[in-house]
């Protein structure tokens, strides 16, 4: 016969194990359910991720990208500060990076990365607090709670820092992990070290090596457009300048010389324009100048100035070159083709050639007058 007392301690006993097991299930499925959250949370972070990768692949320059990655981190992500901390004199440097603000960007100076200690990782997450800042934040970043500084490049010569922020000071607690944060800074650096090699080698591959000017190559898309769709709608001056005699003077006195003409002639048809006035080599000694919004007494006033300094521009043995300039100007009356502008002005460079060099001529207007020469 069973003893009472131990059916009674059996029944308790499986009473216990059966309320634990149903206390481990529900431990086991809140685990469960808070890893299926975490999972889904992190499908969405690496989802909106891939997504900024895939547009700041795009990105054709690294003005373009940076622009890009802070207009996307600031929307995808919910951040309430994002900004770059460049070194000026790292490869970064060399860019104007103009449509960002003094918000977005903030150059540093060299070494400033390694003194802040930035580069002996790749993610910092810093908890914020009046005790506790960081030194590189504005007054006016004092509304944030926590920031996490992404260090830009090999770590043993860094060329940015990227911060982004929030108002959360558990947004970026230091007790948080930072392999997605890591992941971002290891993208961002690549990107941008690719997208100013990219941009590198295009400028590279428009770029007369003898003269630092554009060459044909870079004119070609343009050859064939309306002069508005380069310029927009703005009169436009023309400057076809050939050096004279500049066969015989090469063999004369060589190669080396010649270059030196080329290059001369090249740095005296800068000194009166403004930067991003095309200058292009077409080959050999003829360069044309293009000068949108340009007035004709300005034109002439240019290339005035430059027959004469060239002319002025003594070589070895007191010898010295000259040009010939023929300047054209966009018809009002009709949108006229990058190349018929510098066909106009390449007839007036003949016709001062023919009047015997060291000289510029316009190109005949459309009532079929002719400017005077210089």
């Amino acid at each position: 016969m069973t003893d009472p007392k131990n059916e009674n301690k059996a029944d308790a006993f499986s009473t216990r194990r059966f309320q634990k097991l149903s206390e481990e299930n529900r431990e086991l499925k809140a685990y469960v359910a808070e890893v299926m959250q975490r999972l889904r949370q992190n499908e969405r972070l690496f989802s909106r991720m891939f997504e900024l990768e895939s547009q700041v692949l795009k990105s054709t320059d690294p003005e373009d990208l940076c622009f890009t990655l802070l207009r996307g981190l600031r929307s995808s992500f919910e951040l309430d500060f994002v900004r770059f901390w460049l070194d000026r004199s790292s490869f970064m440097g060399g860019h104007k990076l103009d449509a960002l603000s003094d918000r977005d960007l903030v150059w540093v100076e060299k070494g400033e990365i390694k003194q802040m200690g930035l580069s002996r990782k790749q993610a910092w997450l810093v908890q914020l607090s009046p005790e506790s800042s960081f030194e590189w934040l504005d007054a006016q970043d004092q509304h944030l709670g926590s920031i996490a500084l992404l260090t830009l490049g090999d770590l043993n010569k860094p060329f940015g820092v990227l911060g982004v922020g929030s108002v959360d000071r558990d947004r970026f607690a230091p007790d948080q992990s930072s392999d997605f944060l890591q992941h971002l800074s290891q993208v961002v650096g690549m990107t941008l070290e690719h997208a100013v090699a990219r941009e590198h080698l295009a400028r590279l591959s428009v770029t007369d090596t003898l003269t630092g000017s554009h060459n044909r190559r870079f004119l070609q898309p343009h050859s064939h457009q309306p002069l508005s769709q380069w310029f927009g709608k703005t009169k436009v001056a023309c400057l076809y300048a050939d050096v004279d005699h500049f066969k015989l003077l090469n063999d004369r006195l060589g190669a080396e010389v010649g270059d030196d003409v080329l290059s001369m002639v090249s740095n005296v048809l800068r000194l009166h324009v403004r930067a991003n006035d095309p200058l292009i080599r077409m080959g050999g000694d003829e360069f044309v100048l293009l000068l949108p919004g340009c007035s004709e007494e300005k034109a002439r006033e240019i290339a005035s100035k430059s027959v004469f300094t060239i002319a002025s521009h003594a070589l070895q043995q007191d010898e010295k070159s000259t040009v010939s300039i023929g300047v054209s100007f966009s018809s009002d009356e009709k949108d006229m083709a990058v190349k018929d502008l510098i066909a106009a002005a390449d007839q007036a460079m003949y016709v001062a050639k023919a009047l015997g060099g060291n000289r510029f001529e316009m190109a005949e207007s459309d009532d079929g007058g002719s400017g005077d020469e210089g």
